[in-house]
């Protein structure tokens, strides 16, 4: 959701006046060479070369368009600035006019509910899926740019996709947004009644009518206040960001670095979490290792602490 003030200048005008100023092809060539140059920095000739501009005049008047924002002038030169490499960044990532698709790759992961080898599957919907092809169990799902799929072969891209939802995951839990920088809503979303009984809270919303995680009791959930960012994570998630957490599974031979969040039984498994109801919500998270569990508690201000240790 977006906030209706704000203490940063510049309004929707703005943005749909720097949006218009991109508007030329020639001006993406020049964004593009500069980013293709040694030190994002070109002269004025090098750079009218590099982009095949004969008319001096017409290349004159759309470098100017850019400077002051997308484009700073050098004693050297122009060089990009970083508005310039965030427009390119986004034109890399493929979602405004690619569509990429990969195979099913197996994992070395089995499903949790009937011990089949997981697959992972991309398609044109941008959605990276973790399932399982026999009872259908889906382990995990989400965005992902196609531009993750380019020049990599399918290991180190179900890899990439491990590593980024980490990623985005991980800075939303820290209350920042990972798309915009704004400041990120947290709070649990309970999927259940007073009496434990599902009564699908996530499935309200259309775009969850079928999220991975909707058999979960209670999930976390994360709205930007700036940008249209909003969704729902796994408690379990809390988890991998805290040492104290982390620290006890490693000394247990459990590296959750190493180990997809897939693989990952109290990030993915819903019966690994547990509400509590008192004076506010509390959610348990029981990681497993062989007959030893991990027992930890998840508060509403998302500070963890330990209830029952492994035995190493």
């Amino acid at each position: 959701m977006a906030n209706e003030s704000t203490e940063t200048s510049g309004g929707v005008a703005d943005a749909e006046s720097a949006f218009m100023t991109l508007s030329h092809d020639l001006r993406l060539e020049i964004l593009l060479a500069l980013w293709d140059a040694p030190g994002f920095s070109l002269s004025f000739s090098e750079l009218r070369s590099a982009v095949g501009e004969r008319d001096s005049g017409k290349f004159t008047y759309h470098l100017s368009e850019l400077q002051g924002h997308f484009v700073a002038q050098t004693d050297d030169g122009y060089e990009l600035q970083y508005p310039g490499h965030r427009v390119l960044d986004a034109i890399q990532s493929g979602v405004f006019h690619e569509q990429a698709a990969v195979d099913p790759v197996e994992l070395d992961a089995d499903c949790r509910d009937c011990a089949t080898a997981l697959t992972f599957e991309y398609g044109t919907d941008f959605i990276g899926r973790v399932h399982c092809p026999d009872c259908g169990n889906r382990a995990l799902e989400w965005p992902f740019d196609p531009g993750g799929t380019a020049d990599r072969d399918p290991e180190e891209i179900v890899n990439a996709f491990d590593r980024r939802t980490r990623l985005i995951w991980s800075c939303a839990l820290d209350g920042v947004c990972p798309f915009c920088a704004g400041r990120i809503d947290r709070e649990f979303a309970s999927n259940v009644d007073d009496h434990g009984i599902c009564i699908g809270v996530l499935e309200e919303l259309d775009r969850y009518d079928e999220y991975f995680a909707r058999d979960h009791p209670a999930v976390v959930s994360v709205d930007c206040e700036r940008c249209s960012f909003y969704s729902f994570i796994p408690v379990g998630v809390v988890l991998l960001s805290r040492p104290s957490i982390t620290g006890r599974l490693h000394e247990a031979g459990i590296d959750v670095r190493r180990t997809p969040l897939w693989d990952l039984g109290f990030v993915v498994d819903a019966d690994a979490i547990g509400l509590r109801m008192a004076d506010s919500m509390a959610i348990e998270v029981a990681i497993q290792d062989g007959d030893e569990q991990l027992v930890c508690v998840v508060d509403e201000s998302f500070d963890v602490s330990v209830e029952r240790e492994l035995d190493t």
